[in-house]
C-alpha cells in the first residue's frame, strides 16, 4: 500500500491567470452562493461514507450516467438511487432510464425497486420541484453524483452555461441544505488544452500533473468562448465545487477522459472521434496521422472507478485524472486488418467528406475539426494519453485498475457494430484478404525495419502465402465476413515478424554463428501430457524455453533485451491484449491452459513461413493441405532453426556466458520429422502416448474451437472424420519415421501418459536417466513446487467435457484409424 498522502500531496494547485469575464462572473455568483449557504445556516455535517443510504444521480440517462447508475446499484444491495430525469412523471422517467440501460445492455429488472425517479429539470430553480419537494429530497439523500452535462464541442459558452454552469447552483444548494452531502462531480480532461490537442505540436512534451489545474492562457488561445464554450463551462462548475470543498463540503472532482465505448464494444455513434472513423470508412481514405489507437478509456471502467472512489471512506484526494497513463501500444495500422485505405492530406480528406454533404458523418463538425485537425492528425501527437498523472486514482481506488487493451476494444467495437447493424447509422468498410495488398504491407515492413525484401520474403515464403490466401478466399473456407480482419491480422503479423528478424540479423551478423546444441522436442498429441511435461521440465535451469509472447513477436521492439522475459516486456502486455481480444482464455478454459508466462508450443515459428500444417487445422483449407503435402516443410524448418539462433543470441545478450539446452514442444512436428531432423541433426525427442480413444475427442473439440474464431461452423459429422484422418495420418507418419531411423532410437524416449499422471517423479527420473542429464536438488524442488501449484489450480478448474459421439465417431472407428500407431506402442510395451 502507498503511504498516506501528505498535506502537500493533497493540495490542489491554484488556477494561473484570470478567467474570461463571463466565466468569472458565473464563478463569482456560485462562490457567493456557497458563502451564504455555509455562513447562514451552518449545515450539519455529512454522514460518514459508510452510512450513505440514499443518493441523487444526475445524468442517469447519459452515456456515462447509465453505467454509474448500474454500478451504484451493484455495489450496495441496500442503496437507493434517486435519479433526476427530464420526464413528464416518474413512470415516464423510469421508462427513459430502462431504455437507456437496455440500449447499453446493462439493465436488470431488479434495479427498478431501488430507483426513485425525480421528474425534474437540472436548470430550473430547485430542479423544478418546488420548495417542499426540494426540501424533502434534501432530507433524504446523503450524497450527490453529478454526471449531467451538455456535451457539445462546438457551442459558445453563453449557449451552454445554463446547463453546465447554472445547473451546478441547484446541485450545490441541495448539498448544502439542512446538512452537508458528499458531492462527486464529473468534469472533463478537456479543460487541459494539451490533452484536448493530443499533446501535439506546441503541446508536445507537456503533461498534466497530479492535482494540477489548466493554464488559462492556453485555454483562451485554444478555446474561444464563441465556439469553445464546453471546457469553460466545465471549468466554472468544477472550480465552484473545489471552492465549496475548501469551505467544508466533502467533495471530489472526476476529470473524465474522452470515452465513447464500453468493454462490450457498445459504442456511441455521436462521439466526434467515432464520427471521424466513420467518415474514413465512408470516403475510403484517411488523413495522414489518423490512427485507431487513440483511446481505450471504456465508460464502464470509468464508472467503476468513480463509484468505488466515492464509496471509499479512506479517500485522500479531491481531483482525479481518470486516465490510463500507460496504455499498451501496438505497432498496427488499419491495413493490418484488411482495411486498405488511401492516406491523403487533411485538405483532400476534408473535400471528399464535404462532397458527401449532409450524408457525411462529419457534417456539422467542421468548425471543430478545422481548429483541431492540425493537432489530432499531427505526426508529433502523443500516441496515447501517457503524460497524465493518475496518482490520485491509483491510490484511492480500492481495486487494481485494469484498462482493456486497444486491440481488444478495436475488435469488440467492430464486432458490436456488426451485430447491431440496425443501430449503426454509418457505412462499414469490409476487410479484404488480398495477396497483392499483403505484399504491399511486406514492402513497407522491410523499409521500416531495414530488411531487404528478397532476403526477407524469398520465393518459397511468398509461394506459401499465395497458396494460403487462395485457399482462404475459396468458398469452401467459409470464412465469416466479420472475422476476416482477424485472419488478415494473423498473416500481417507473420510478415512483420519476418522483417523484424531479418533486420535484427543484419544489424547483428553474429547471430549466424549461434549454435543450437541437442535441442529437445516434446512431441505428442494434445491431451497426452505434453503441456504438463513441458512446463514441469522447464523448471530446470538447464533448459531454455519459449514463451508465447516471444513466439508472437520474436524481436523486442527497442532491441534492448535487458528487461526481456519480465513483466516489463511490452510484448507480454501486447499478447495479453491479443488473447483477450480473441477470447482465447474463455475458448480454451478447461482444455488447454493459456498462460503468457509459461512455456508454449513453438508452432508460431512455422506459421511465419506459411508452410505449416497448423493452417489446415485452424482453417478449412483442404486445397492448401494438398499443396503443402507436395511442397513439404524442409524450408520451414530451416527458418525455424534460424529463428532459434535469434532466441539463443537474445538470451546470451541478457545472460552472457550462460548456456542451456532448448526444450520445445509442438504436436504438428510429428508430420514433418524428416524436415525437423534435417534442421536439427542432433535433436532429442520425448514422445508422449495415450490411448487414442481418450485424446481424439479433445483434439477435435480443440479444432472446433480454433476454427470458431474465423469460420462458419463445420458440421460435426464432417469435422470429426476429417480430423480423425488428419490426426491418424500425423501419428502414422511419426511411426514411419521412427521405423525408418532405428539409429535415432537412443535419442528418443517414450512417455506413457498413464505413468506420467500416476507417478510424475518416476517419469522425470527415467527421462533424465535416459538422456544422462543430472537432476539437481534445486531443479527437483522447483518442479515439485510448480506441480503442487498446478494440482491446486486443477482442483478448482472446470474441466473441458467432450465425447466421440458428438462428432459422429465411435471407439471402433478410432481404433481402426490408429491401428498402426496402436500396434507400434503395444510392441514397445508403452502403457496406455
Amino acid at each position: 500500500m502507498p503511504p498516506a498522502a501528505t498535506a502537500a500531496d493533497r493540495r490542489v494547485a491554484p488556477l494561473a491567470g484570470a478567467l474570461p469575464p463571463p466565466c468569472q462572473r458565473d464563478l463569482d455568483d456560485l462562490r457567493a452562493f456557497v458563502r451564504r449557504a455555509m455562513g447562514g445556516g451552518n449545515p450539519a455535517p455529512a454522514v460518514p461514507v459508510a452510512d450513505v443510504r440514499e443518493v441523487l444521480l444526475t445524468g442517469a440517462t447519459g452515456f456515462v450516467g447509465r453505467f454509474v447508475l448500474r454500478d451504484l446499484l451493484r455495489m450496495d444491495g441496500d442503496l437507493v438511487v434517486h435519479c433526476l430525469v427530464r420526464a413528464a412523471d416518474a413512470a415516464h422517467g423510469l421508462d427513459r432510464l430502462r431504455a437507456a440501460m437496455e440500449e447499453a445492455e446493462i439493465w436488470d429488472e431488479a434495479f427498478a425497486s431501488r430507483i426513485r425517479v425525480v421528474a425534474g429539470d437540472l436548470c430550473a430553480a430547485r430542479f423544478g420541484l418546488g420548495r417542499a419537494g426540494f426540501d424533502d429530497l434534501a432530507r433524504r439523500i446523503d450524497a450527490v453524483h453529478h454526471f449531467a452535462a451538455e456535451v457539445s464541442l462546438c457551442t459558445s459558452y453563453l449557449a451552454i452555461r445554463r446547463t453546465n454552469a447554472f445547473g451546478m447552483r441547484n446541485v450545490l444548494e441541495l448539498c448544502l441544505r439542512n446538512r452537508l452531502k458528499h458531492l462527486f462531480h464529473a468534469s472533463t480532461m478537456g479543460v487541459f488544452p494539451q490533452y484536448f490537442c493530443d499533446f501535439a505540436n506546441e503541446f508536445a512534451g507537456r503533461s498534466v500533473d497530479h492535482q494540477g489545474q489548466p493554464d488559462l492562457a492556453d485555454m483562451k488561445r485554444m478555446f474561444p468562448l464563441g465556439i469553445g464554450g464546453y471546457p469553460w463551462s466545465k471549468l466554472v462548475a468544477e472550480q465552484s465545487v473545489l471552492y465549496a470543498h475548501r469551505a467544508g463540503l466533502p467533495a471530489a472532482v472526476f476529470r473524465l477522459p474522452l470515452t465513447n465505448r464500453s468493454t462490450t464494444g457498445y459504442t456511441q455513434p455521436g462521439d466526434t472521434s467515432v464520427r471521424v472513423y466513420a467518415a474514413v470508412a465512408d470516403v475510403q481514405m484517411m488523413p495522414g496521422g489518423f490512427s485507431f489507437q487513440r483511446q481505450n478509456h471504456t465508460v464502464d471502467t470509468l464508472s467503476r472507478i468513480c463509484t468505488a472512489i466515492a464509496s471509499n471512506p479512506k479517500r485522500q484526494f479531491t481531483l482525479y485524472h481518470c486516465c490510463n497513463p500507460d496504455p499498451v501500444p501496438h505497432d498496427l495500422e488499419l491495413a493490418d486488418f484488411g482495411l486498405y485505405l488511401r492516406e491523403v492530406s487533411w485538405d483532400t480528406f476534408r473535400r471528399a467528406c464535404q462532397a458527401r454533404g449532409e450524408d457525411s458523418p462529419l457534417h456539422g463538425y467542421w468548425a471543430l475539426l478545422d481548429t483541431f485537425a492540425p493537432y489530432w492528425f499531427s505526426p508529433t501527437k502523443a500516441p496515447t494519453d501517457v503524460p497524465v498523472s493518475d496518482r490520485a486514482v491509483r491510490e484511492d481506488c480500492p481495486f487494481p485498475i485494469e484498462w482493456p487493451g486497444i486491440l481488444t476494444m478495436f475488435r469488440r467495437t467492430n464486432d458490436w457494430i456488426r451485430e447491431h447493424r440496425q443501430q449503426w447509422p454509418f457505412s462499414l468498410t469490409q476487410p479484404r484478404i488480398d495477396y497483392d495488398r499483403l505484399m504491399a504491407r511486406a514492402e513497407r515492413f522491410t523499409e521500416r525495419f531495414g530488411a531487404p525484401f528478397a532476403a526477407t520474403y524469398p520465393d518459397w515464403i511468398r509461394d506459401g502465402l499465395a497458396h494460403l490466401v487462395e485457399a482462404l478466399r475459396a468458398p469452401e473456407a467459409r470464412l465469416l465476413q466479420g472475422k476476416r480482419a482477424v485472419v488478415v491480422s494473423d498473416l500481417s503479423a507473420s510478415l512483420r515478424n519476418n522483417a523484424k528478424l531479418t533486420g535484427e540479423r543484419l544489424r547483428h551478423p553474429e547471430i549466424e554463428r549461434e549454435r543450437i546444441a541437442r535441442p529437445v522436442f516434446i512431441v505428442g498429441i494434445n491431451r497426452t501430457g505434453t503441456t504438463f511435461l513441458h512446463r514441469l521440465l522447464a523448471r530446470d535451469p538447464r533448459f531454455w524455453t519459449l514463451r508465447s509472447y516471444e513466439l508472437a513477436e520474436p524481436v523486442v521492439p527497442d532491441g534492448d533485451y535487458a528487461t526481456a522475459w519480465t513483466d516489463a516486456d511490452v510484448r507480454r502486455a501486447r499478447l495479453l491484449d491479443v488473447f483477450v481480444a480473441a477470447g482465447f482464455f474463455e475458448s480454451f478454459a478447461g482444455a488447454h491452459e493459456i498462460d503468457v508466462d509459461e512455456p508454449e508450443e513453438d508452432l508460431g515459428l512455422l506459421r511465419h513461413t506459411f508452410l505449416s500444417w497448423s493452417n489446415t487445422n485452424i482453417y478449412q483449407v483442404p486445397g492448401y493441405g494438398r499443396w503443402l503435402a507436395a511442397a513439404g516443410s524442409r524450408r520451414a524448418y530451416g527458418y525455424h532453426r534460424r529463428a532459434m539462433q535469434h532466441f539463443t543470441w537474445q538470451r546470451h545478450r541478457q545472460q552472457p556466458g550462460r548456456e542451456a539446452q532448448w526444450l520445445l514442444k509442438t504436436p504438428v512436428h510429428l508430420m514433418e520429422l524428416e524436415a525437423l531432423i534435417g534442421a536439427y541433426p542432433d535433436a532429442c525427442f520425448i514422445q508422449t502416448h495415450r490411448e487414442p480413444r481418450e485424446f481424439t475427442g479433445l483434439w477435435v473439440s480443440l479444432m472446433e474451437q480454433l476454427r470458431a474464431r474465423t469460420t462458419e461452423p463445420t458440421p460435426r459429422g464432417v469435422l470429426g472424420p476429417e480430423q480423425l484422418a488428419d490426426l491418424s495420418t500425423m501419428l502414422d507418419r511419426a511411426v514411419e519415421f521412427r521405423e525408418a531411423h532405428p539409429e535415432l532410437q537412443g535419442r528418443w524416449y517414450d512417455v506413457s501418459y498413464a505413468d506420467l499422471v500416476d507417478d510424475p517423479w518416476s517419469t522425470v527420473r527415467a527421462v533424465y536417466e535416459h538422456f544422462r542429464w543430472p537432476l539437481t536438488a534445486e531443479a527437483r524442488a522447483a518442479m515439485q513446487e510448480w506441480q503442487e501449484r498446478q494440482a491446486e489450480r486443477r482442483r478448482h478448474e472446470v474441466r473441458h467435457r467432450y465425447d466421440l459421439a458428438d462428432y459422429d465417431l465411435t471407439p471402433e472407428a478410432v481404433d481402426a484409424a490408429f491401428a498402426r500407431y496402436r500396434e507400434f506402442i503395444a510392441g514397445r510395451g508403452i502403457r496406455t
